[in-house]
């Protein structure tokens, strides 16, 4: 190939150089391999939040339209925001699980446990706690709040790619008071915003305040930050409270 683009986030490696010097004086070299990678964790959190977003347009649209007695109106307004609301919590989810490729790659895992995850079918939340746990030193509370955390943001998702075509009794909507179908109770913008402020600021406080536990991590942990403090300007991601969420 005549090039290779490299653009902003990207970690570049040349894994060797090799050459030899001829007979006649002249050094010849074997071609110069490039190995590049894109980090797409942050993608993946600009994503969710862009998709808060719009739930939270959506959640505003909804209101507007309980307050007349049109039903196409309410049903396509009840619709959009699950749309994004589900959009945004399976962006969140899949954010952790780059995280949890990345750094699967810096952390000492025994094959034997790779082996025992397969087999036993170990829940992805699981897994996930455990390689950032060998990535970084955490307490055991901070342990237990990740996988408590991640276990809400994966059974989401799960809930999202995994549907089920029962037909089912109809779901209290708590922001309405009328029953619905179930989807429409689980993904709204106020479920949204938990599940991907929680997956974001986890990831910033990782990035920010996480100890790693080799260099390798720690390499990774400073492009993260990088990363995040773009999509987060003013700091680390909190649910609101009043105010606006960042």
């Amino acid at each position: 190939m005549p090039g290779v683009f490299i653009s902003k986030g990207m970690s570049l490696r040349i894994p060797s150089i090799s050459f030899t010097i001829r007979d006649d004086g002249e050094i010849e070299g074997a071609p110069v391999v490039l190995e590049v990678h894109f980090d797409v964790c942050p993608t993946w959190i600009q994503l969710a939040k862009k998709h808060l977003s719009a739930a939270r347009r959506a959640r505003k649209a909804r209101d507007s339209a309980w307050t007349v007695t049109d039903e196409d109106k309410k049903s396509k307004a009840l619709e959009a925001e699950f749309e994004a609301s589900m959009q945004a919590m399976m962006a969140a989810a899949i954010a952790w699980d780059s995280a949890y490729a990345n750094l699967k790659e810096f952390v000492d895992l025994p094959q034997s446990i790779v082996d025992q995850w397969r087999k036993g079918r170990t829940a992805r939340y699981s897994q996930v706690s455990e390689v950032v746990r060998r990535a970084f030193t955490l307490k055991p509370k901070g342990v237990k709040n990740l996988r408590s955390n991640l276990k809400e943001i994966y059974r989401f998702r799960d809930l999202a790619v995994h549907p089920s075509g029962k037909i089912q009794p109809a779901q209290h909507h708590p922001e309405l008071d009328v029953g619905v179908e179930w989807r429409f109770a689980y993904f709204r913008a106020s479920n949204a915003e938990v599940a991907v402020i929680a997956a974001a600021a986890m990831l910033w406080d990782l990035a920010h305040n996480g100890k790693p536990k080799n260099e390798r991590v720690a390499e990774y942990q400073g492009r993260l930050a990088s990363r995040l403090q773009e999509i987060f300007p003013r700091g680390a991601p909190k649910l609101p409270t009043g105010g606006k969420t960042e």
